[in-house]
């Protein structure tokens, strides 16, 4: 008995949102600016905490 388990997936997030399932450059670039916006918010979350006095 055999499970596939791969899934035909996009590549990008950002593809999800479209009809058509191909990472264009454009749909790769949103995604890198949606990663460096959720990473720069690490330090901000704690740099606001600690001026806050948590």
């Amino acid at each position: 008995m055999t499970r596939e388990v791969r899934h035909n997936y996009p590549p990008t997030f950002a593809a999800y949102a479209g009809d058509s399932h191909s990472a264009t450059a454009k749909n790769m670039v949103s995604d890198v600016f949606l990663l460096a916006f959720w990473a720069a918010m690490v330090p901000v979350s704690m740099w606001i905490g600690s001026a806050a006095g948590f």
